[in-house]
């Protein structure tokens, strides 16, 4: 349900990005001359609504025009909404405001219904009959390169329902449903949800998922589930006795509806878990002076810097086509592993490696950190000896290799324990060791990543 006068306000921003909202008396009227019964009422179907507005839009009738209006106004609303959902969420902690938000995402005063705007793009690809309108935004306003581009900036990860669903596991959905009080039947129809979704939408994931290289809304790296995809996890359901009881048929939109639930409840533990682990580096202070923070984290970047381009140019020396290959998918690789959290064995298979211990050797994960180690302590080395004046006199030196050992070495060995044992943990989405987020940073600016 939903309130109607959605239809006839629009909101835009202006050419100094601030939102404006106006009232089309034009759309206003339409509206009260095609739904009368309903244009008064505080809460209107908003699903039936949509469905005769965008046959109006599509089709060749005279009302085509204020229909689409009508429709741009309900849009700009959703998005509106959208932002301020975000704000509220995130302002307090990342200090993300929707006032950031709306210009990416609303058309401005000036623009004529432009082809490239997130409503124009959201109009051409809704579908009545697959959700109604204001999901359909949120699942586009999501899945906005700018919005989620904007999101990174404020160091901010959403994990969408079908993100959360392709990584869960049996074992980590029983212990969330045990948790919350489910029963034995409750936790078994919930696995095979689970086994049909991902038996379905997993397989088929590729093919959904192909970015479009002239569009600027890029696909989703977990699209939400086509029609189709829901009619055949709900038909495998359907076979089921145990999970479909007396009903004959379970249709698609029952099967997006339990697939949304069951992530829900996943998502409180996802995030329970990432904040704990958020929590526990945030604790964790350094055990450094306040003036050798900048010096060690400089230090670190570099390193990270030397170690992985040494092993960059290390796997492409030949020069062959094959080299260069291989050393594009160790850097993508890495990408995945410490950017994304992806497991090494999905990353495997991802890439196109026969399998993952080949994957493995090629990463050598253990011997970079340990190189990176190695070399943080030598950059500190320097970066002290120039600092301090140090003569090339070795008594000298060595003494400031053992002060600099014994001031920087328990911070060196718990960087690099941190980051080994976050690379174990099989439930992490994202990397928040020291280590990881500098080899994470690195790998993003690396030009021959980004070409």
């Amino acid at each position: 349900m939903g309130v109607a006068s959605k239809y006839w306000i629009l909101i835009e921003v202006d050419s100094f990005s601030r939102c404006k909202s106006k009232v089309l008396e034009a759309a206003k009227v339409f509206f009260h001359e095609q739904f009368p019964e309903l244009a008064e009422q505080k809460e209107i179907p908003d699903r039936n609504i949509q469905r005769q507005l965008i046959q109006w839009y599509q089709s060749n009738d005279h009302r085509g025009e204020m229909a689409q209006k009508c429709l741009r106004c309900f849009i700009s609303n959703v998005l509106k909404e959208s932002c301020i959902a975000l704000e509220q969420k995130f302002s307090e902690k990342h200090l993300l405001f929707s006032a950031e938000l709306l210009p990416l995402v609303l058309d401005a005063t000036s623009s004529n219904q432009d082809s490239k705007s997130l409503t124009t793009h959201i109009l051409s690809t809704f579908n009545p009959d697959k959700s109604n309108l204001s999901t359909w935004v949120t699942v586009i306003f999501k899945s906005c390169s700018a919005v989620k581009q904007s999101l990174k900036e404020h160091g901010i990860v959403q994990l969408t329902d079908w993100t959360i669903l392709r990584y869960t596991t049996h074992t980590r959905l029983k212990r969330v449903l045990i948790n919350v009080q489910s029963t034995p039947t409750q936790i078994s129809k919930a696995m095979k949800l689970l086994d049909g979704f991902q038996s379905i939408y997993c397989t088929q994931l590729s093919q959904y998922r192909k970015p479009k290289p002239d569009s600027k809304f890029n696909t989703a790296k977990y699209p939400q589930p086509t029609l189709e995809q829901l009619n055949q996890i709900a038909e495998i359901l359907s076979k089921d006795k145990e999970y479909s009881f007396d009903k004959k048929i379970i249709s698609a939109e029952e099967v997006l509806e339990e697939l949304q639930k069951l992530a829900n409840v996943l998502r409180e533990t996802w995030m329970q878990s990432q904040q704990t682990v958020e929590n526990n580096y945030e604790k964790k202070t350094s055990k450094l002076p306040d003036f050798c923070i900048e010096p060690f984290n400089n230090c670190l970047h570099k390193s990270v810097e030397q170690v992985i381009i040494t092993r960059f140019d290390y796997i492409q020396r030949k020069g062959t086509v094959k080299g260069k290959e291989q050393a594009k998918r160790y850097l993508e690789a890495l990408h995945l592993f410490h950017c994304n959290g992806m497991a090494l064995k999905k990353i495997a298979v991802q890439l196109g490696f026969t399998d993952q211990p080949h994957l493995s050797r090629l990463l050598k994960l253990k011997i970079l950190r340990k190189d990176i180690g190695r070399n943080l302590i030598l950059n500190l080395k320097k970066y002290v000896a120039e600092l301090a004046g140090y003569s090339q006199n070795p008594d000298t030196l060595l003494e400031l290799d053992t002060r600099i050992q014994k001031m920087f070495g328990q911070e060196i060995d718990e960087l690099i324990e941190d980051a080994e044992k976050e690379a174990k943990n099989g439930y992490r989405l994202v990397m928040n060791s020291k280590l990881a987020q500098s080899i994470c940073q690195f790998i993003n600016k690396f030009p021959h990543f980004n070409n």
